[in-house]
């Protein structure tokens, strides 16, 4: 799979990462309300210095893709996604991991972010599956992907291990190929709306 540099949208584009993008991020980074349902724990300059070098090793790896996410109103950026899990033979991955500035949680940023990367992956990349997997106890992006149309597969039980040494749940959702003409029309929805 090829993946293009930039993913133009109405309310967003998504750039790939690149150093430049580094203090925009690191600026956003800074507020620990961010973290508090995430498997990172950014505290400060050194944890977010740590979490970008993870970061930049594994997308010159090829294990992830991560865009920045840039408004084009604003021109600010307001967060990070991507692809993990990417599965060429198997025409399917994972978006993640996302997480925006507080400042536009609610908004149609995060919408309209998933729907140039679902668009991006069916339409493009003729993917066959696409992932979405949060935390049991993450409500909020749970409801963010039934919003945009995500199907809940199950529970993935003591799925990963947290800082503090306990399991966690991980809650699986998904959307295919068949799916997507009438997911594509929900999100068109939700972004006009």
């Amino acid at each position: 799979m090829q993946f293009e540099h930039l993913l133009p949208g109405r309310l967003i584009h998504l750039e790939r990462l690149t150093y430049s993008h580094i203090p925009e991020l690191e600026t956003i980074a800074m507020d620990e309300k961010i973290w508090e349902n995430l498997p990172y724990k950014i505290k400060g300059k050194a944890g977010f210095d740590v979490f970008v070098k993870e970061l930049q090793t594994s997308n010159l790896n090829n294990q992830q893709i991560t865009y920045v996410i840039r408004n084009t109103t604003t021109r600010q950026v307001c967060g990070s996604t991507g692809f993990i899990n990417i599965d060429v033979s198997n025409q399917q991955l994972e978006i993640g991991p996302t997480w925006l500035s507080p400042t536009v949680w609610g908004t149609k940023i995060n919408i309209e972010s998933k729907y140039v990367l679902l668009t991006y992956c069916f339409e493009k990349l003729q993917c066959m599956r696409v992932e979405f997997r949060t935390r049991a106890t993450n409500i909020r992006s749970q409801k963010a992907i039934e919003k945009i149309g995500g199907i809940k597969e199950g529970v993935l039980r003591c799925h990963r291990k947290n800082e503090d040494g306990t399991f966690r749940n991980t809650i699986l959702y998904s959307i295919i190929k068949p799916e997507w003409p009438s997911t594509k029309m929900l999100q068109e929805a939700l972004i006009c709306k």
